[in-house]
């Protein structure tokens, strides 16, 4: 069994492709590490049956992999993530159309790839 998983919060937009976070390894981050940029200012979801809120949709914006882990804090930088020649070597993504705006205070959450404590953690 896992532990808890890494959440936190961009710190710092550092330029088009690099964000800081605010988790390092002394959270558990290390560099590899996937994690998935989201606002939390999606849609209010309302129960129809009684009109309560039971919470908002989190939107992922992008994903970004650690490249540089400090105790206190992590940069990491844009990606393509494929199976093709490009994807192998981690070049880091260029959006050539759709502009996604990260923003200071947007959450992060490691969704990959899982590390080899964690590994044997699970396995042992």
């Amino acid at each position: 069994m896992t532990g808890e998983p890494i959440t936190g919060q961009v710190a710092l937009v550092e330029d088009d492709h690099t964000l800081v976070i605010n988790r390092g390894t002394e959270a558990g981050v290390a560099i590899g590490m996937v994690f998935a940029v989201s606002s939390g200012q999606g849609p209010v979801i309302t129960d129809p049956e009684t009109g309560r809120e039971l919470g908002r949709l989190n939107r992922e914006k992008l994903r970004v992999r650690v490249f540089d882990a400090q105790p206190l804090f992590a940069r990491a930088h844009t990606f393509v993530m494929t199976d093709d020649f490009y994807g192998l070597l981690q070049i880091p993504f260029v959006a050539t159309e759709d502009v996604v705006t990260v923003d200071v205070g947007d959450t992060v959450e490691l969704v990959g790839p899982e590390t080899n404590s964690e590994r044997a953690r699970r396995s042992g």
